[in-house]
């Protein structure tokens, strides 16, 4: 018997920070994919052993010999998939105010100088491990038994 399970989940996480001059935006999305494989092996072992044992004086001893062998081997079979998404988006924006006097012609100049830097990076990482575990491997005896009879 084999049985097989998945789930998924997906988480998506926003974060927006402002200052006077920065506005930060970040977003998460975070998926997790889990599969689940249990397989189950039973085997038996049954054996029979009579033995007659006649005399003259009509006496029998009859032994039966039952003997139950089971054997459970599970295997686990577990992947995780994660996969992390992330993007940064940052900007900047500067100015700058210069005043020129020339005593000369007495002509004041003013310069404004403006400048805006945007930065967007993405991370994609994909995470995959598979796990297979064997738990238990069980054999034991169940039952054995031991008849006579004397007629």
């Amino acid at each position: 018997r084999t049985y097989v399970r998945t789930y998924v989940r997906t988480y998506v996480r926003t974060y927006v920070r402002t200052y006077v001059r920065r506005t930060y935006v970040r977003t998460y999305v975070r998926t997790y994919v889990r599969t689940y494989v249990r397989t189950y092996v039973r085997t038996y072992v049954r054996t029979y052993v009579r033995t007659y044992v006649r005399t003259y004086v009509r006496t029998y001893v009859r032994t039966y010999v039952r003997t139950y062998v089971r054997t459970y081997v599970r295997t686990y079979v577990r992947t995780y998939v994660r996969t992390y998404v992330r993007t940064y988006v940052r900007t900047y924006v500067r100015t700058y105010v210069r005043t020129y006097v020339r005593y000369v012609r007495y002509v004041t100049y003013v310069t404004l100088r403006t400048y805006v830097r945007t930065y967007v990076r993405t991370y994609v990482r994909t995470y995959v491990r598979t796990y297979v575990r064997t738990y238990y491997v069980r054999t034991y005896v169940l039952r054995t038994y031991y008849y006579y009879y004397i007629l």
